[in-house]
């Protein structure tokens, strides 16, 4: 009987998080300024950023510089980004996380998000985009299937380049 318990609570979370996977809203696009997201960002995860004594900064460039895209969907890829770093700066002396952003030679917005800890080895690094892959003891999978999802549905897309403790930089490109 327990292990038919253990079974069918495994399989009730598996439904539930299948389904945060497949309930992302449509987009309500809007213009906002990127400069006020990063800083709303580094606000929101303060305390962590401190708690880490983790050098934050925010490069903008022009600084009054622009996307159209749901704010709030894209507040929620880059909380998921940013955490993430600051997990992989958990055992890193002077650890520092980046957030860039800036037009590339295609015209197009781009958000970067750089830190110089733990990293991805190559061979995960083409997998962390799976659902329920990953590499946490605690993590779920999802962040970063939803985030492709979410960029997916601003005509964009999120790719990743690793060297481990040197730099990760998770691109975003509108």
């Amino acid at each position: 009987m327990e292990t038919v318990h253990k079974r069918s609570t495994g399989l009730i979370h598996f439904v539930e998080k299948y389904r945060d996977l497949t309930k992302i809203p449509n987009p309500n696009f809007r213009i906002y300024k990127i400069k006020e997201q990063f800083e709303n960002i580094y606000n929101i995860l303060k305390k962590e950023i401190d708690e880490y004594e983790i050098n934050f900064n925010i490069i903008v460039v022009p600084e009054m510089l622009e996307v159209t895209a749901d704010e709030q969907l894209i507040e929620q890829v880059l909380i998921n980004l940013v955490k993430n770093s600051i997990h992989a700066l958990e055992s890193v002396e002077k650890g520092e996380i980046k957030l860039n952003a800036y037009i590339n030679n295609n015209g197009k917005r781009v958000m970067q998000i750089y830190d110089n800890g733990q990293g991805i080895i190559k061979e995960v690094g083409e997998k962390i985009f799976i659902p329920f892959f990953t590499t946490k003891s605690s993590g779920s999978g999802i962040g970063l299937s939803l985030s492709k999802q979410i960029m997916r549905l601003h005509g964009g897309n999120i790719k990743v380049v690793s060297e481990p403790f040197v730099e990760t930089c998770f691109t975003l490109t509108f």
